[in-house]
């Protein structure tokens, strides 16, 4: 049962707004910045299951409401026909991939608050399998990734695109997805990408009408960077998120002002040729 407080916000936002959160690691000032501009407001909601985050959705008694969370949106589609508005965020996929292996890492010898219990439980093993891994070192990072069992590659593998044609966490992507991953993603109000993050706040600032000034984002820190950089000289990396790279690319060429239409007809050609 789903029991809320309503705050006493004096001009809320009118609008329902779902943010899909695609890293491991929350943004988490960016959702209270943000979702304190509206009567209702939920973070991080993956961490409450399914059947809490519908109730959110299915207010329809608000006008002003603020989602946010790393939910797998097939399941979620049809809000959008609703009067949702989704934005999101993307990252390189190699530096989410070295702030996976990082909180993974991290996991293993300390609580971490923003995990509910559904993922510690999926995490567990990928945690157990990168405790011991030494990340300023090229061959301990390839090593832990060649060795890596199916459940400990499943937290790893291509995690975008599957948060976009997936409907359960179980569910693995295929090159054929990718055009799939993509047609959703075009249904999107705001898209970002963090190698341009203040495109991203001057397009929030405008859709919520609200300072830009007040946006606070996750910057990369120089450490994973180095990971991130190991990581792109081996294969098995690449494998291992060969859909989200290939995801990342066409996104990235259509959000130059001179490809607004590659997105989708790329995507399409590349479906087709994988069929």
């Amino acid at each position: 049962m789903l029991i809320y407080r309503r705050p006493q916000v004096s001009q809320p936002v009118p609008l329902k707004i779902l943010r899909l959160e695609t890293q491991l690691l929350p943004m988490v000032k960016f959702d209270y910045h943000c979702g304190r501009h509206f009567q209702y407001e939920l973070s991080s909601v993956e961490r409450f299951g399914h059947e809490t985050a519908l109730q959110a959705f299915h207010l329809n008694a608000i006008q002003s409401i603020y989602i946010s969370g790393r939910l797998l949106l097939r399941n979620y589609e049809e809000f959008l026909d609703k009067g949702f508005k989704a934005i999101v965020l993307l990252t390189d996929p190699y530096y989410e991939l070295a702030l996976r292996i990082f909180l993974l890492k991290r996991m293993a010898k300390t609580q971490i608050s923003f995990f509910g219990d559904r993922d510690k439980i999926i995490l567990a093993p990928a945690a157990e399998h990168f405790a011991e891994v030494d990340l300023e070192n090229e061959s301990s990072l390839k090593s832990a990734l060649k060795k890596a069992s199916q459940n400990v590659r499943n937290v790893l593998v291509s995690p975008v695109t599957r948060q976009l044609v997936a409907s359960s966490p179980e569910q693995l992507a295929t090159r054929g997805d990718i055009a799939a991953a993509i047609e959703l993603l075009s249904r999107f109000t705001v898209v970002g990408h963090d190698a341009d993050s203040l495109h991203f706040q001057d397009a929030i600032g405008e859709l919520l009408g609200i300072s830009i000034g007040e946006l606070p984002l996750l910057s990369r820190h120089t450490a994973l960077e180095d990971v991130a950089t190991r990581l792109r000289s081996l294969h098995i990396a690449e494998l291992m998120l060969e859909e989200d790279l290939i995801f990342d690319h066409y996104v990235r060429e259509a959000m130059k002002p001179t490809a607004p239409e590659l997105l989708k007809t790329n995507a399409s050609r590349h479906a087709q040729n994988n069929h």
